[in-house]
């Protein structure tokens, strides 16, 4: 049962029903974006930032890796649910899935560098370290790559922890556990 009140879309400005027409299924919206409404400049924000990494410099792989690992960190079991699914869709085996959300190595060095990045931007504070953006450039990561990194887990995060306001639930399975 979500917290958050659910609107009707006719409560949405034009602006909103727009930038949700990208992810509309079946001529229908999933009620999370019907409660991420309630904050309609968050919710376009938040849209135009998923639509921006659609078009943007990382495969569809590292960003789906990237959302799996940060809803790991998160415990957002939503996200989990939602991100095992499309990053199977996205060619993530189960294997390389768990191996992400343990944090292990993938067995792909551009990935495991991007998840790395991703580890030491959530955990640590300050600067990335020098060598760990020496070894980004040796794997051919460009500024591109490293800005849509950031844009990627600012939207993940927002989804995390705005479901765990919500306590929202997945129709979809949940994701399989990591202690398996």
């Amino acid at each position: 049962m979500s917290r958050l009140t659910t609107l009707d879309e006719s409560d949405l400005s034009e602006e909103s029903l727009e930038a949700l027409a990208a992810v509309r299924m079946n001529n229908k919206l999933a009620p999370i974006y019907l409660q991420f409404a309630n904050s309609q400049p968050a919710l376009n924000a938040y849209l135009h930032m998923e639509a921006s990494i659609r078009s943007g410099s990382l495969a569809l792989t590292e960003v789906e890796a990237v959302k799996l690992w940060l809803s790991q960190q998160t415990g957002c079991d939503f996200c989990l649910s939602v991100h095992s699914f499309k990053g199977k869709q996205a060619g993530l085996a189960p294997d390389v899935q768990l191996a992400i959300r343990r944090g292990e190595p993938t067995g792909t060095e551009r990935l495991d560098c991007i998840l790395e990045i991703a580890a030491v931007l959530f955990r640590q504070r300050g600067k990335l370290p020098d060598e760990l953006l020496a070894k980004a450039r040796s794997l051919e990561l460009t500024d591109e790559n490293l800005v849509d990194l950031t844009m990627v887990m600012s939207t993940i995060f927002f989804t995390n922890i705005t479901n765990h306001i919500n306590d929202s639930q997945s129709a979809l399975p949940p994701a399989v556990s990591i202690d398996e």
